[in-house]
């Protein structure tokens, strides 16, 4: 029988002290891991973090809720973003940060990252596992509708197994017989499908399991739900994509 895991967030947590300008307290309870920040007027990473992570920006994503306050958001690439009270986020790693005005800023995350925050145990992205980067890569390229990009991580013998009984379901072979199943998805979403990649664990060998989460609108319904994809890869090639879901009857029914 399950039995109810509690913790209570300030009392059990561990607490991670920046360098100055406030800290950030992690807490677990089962399978639920939250980080709680609180960045005081005056906070930057790259001041106040930078030296705990041994890193020149911030490499951990995070996925949360603005509680109070203002944070300024500067990516390796040079775009910038601001997040404030009420605001959900996903920030993508490599990125500078600071608090804007007189008010802290407090937030909550939720990102399986987060347990390496403000430590020295944050990856470069030069050490992630090279087919752990390439499933990234083709996540970025699917929700930007880049085929071409996708068409050159897969084999010519590639097969995405989808299971269920939709108009999706099935066996979908080769490149172009791939590539067609996914602008059946777009078309019959009118293009604002999306699967935005939570984590992703690798073998070392060639097999990458990437958990997702999937959104989509059609015909006035938004359907939110999470999965995930099993890739095998020989050399740089995905072979063989297979999918799974913790709902499939409900997947049948949005794509009915």
């Amino acid at each position: 029988m399950a039995t109810a895991q509690i913790a209570h967030l300030e009392t059990d947590g561990e607490t991670r002290a920046f360098k100055a300008h406030g800290k950030a307290v992690l807490g677990s309870a089962g399978g639920a891991t939250f980080m709680k920040g609180t960045f005081e007027p005056g906070w930057r990473w790259s001041a106040d973090v930078a030296p705990l992570a041994g890193s020149t920006s911030c490499q951990v994503r995070h996925l949360g809720y603005v509680i109070s306050g203002r944070m300024h958001v500067q990516l390796d690439d040079g775009s910038e973003a601001e997040i404030s009270a009420g605001d959900v986020f996903d920030l993508p790693s490599g990125h500078d940060a600071w608090v804007v005005g007189d008010e802290p800023c407090v937030m909550v995350d939720i990102s399986p990252e987060v347990t390496r925050y403000a430590t020295g145990g944050a990856p470069s992205p030069q050490a992630e596992d090279r087919h752990i980067a390439l499933v990234r890569k083709g996540y970025e390229a699917f929700n930007n509708g880049d085929m071409d990009t996708l068409a050159g991580l897969f084999s010519q013998d590639i097969v995405q197994h989808v299971p269920g009984t939709s108009v999706l379901a099935g066996a979908h072979k080769g490149i172009d017989g791939v590539l067609t199943h996914y602008g059946h998805i777009a078309e019959l979403t009118d293009g604002n499908f999306r699967a935005d990649l939570i984590e992703a664990h690798s073998d070392g060998a060639g097999h990458v399991t990437a958990v997702h989460q999937l959104t989509g609108t059609r015909n006035g319904v938004t359907r939110v739900s999470r999965g995930s994809l099993l890739f095998t890869f020989v050399g740089s090639k995905v072979t063989d994509i297979l999918e799974l879901s913790g709902d499939i009857a409900g997947d049948d029914a949005f794509f009915a």
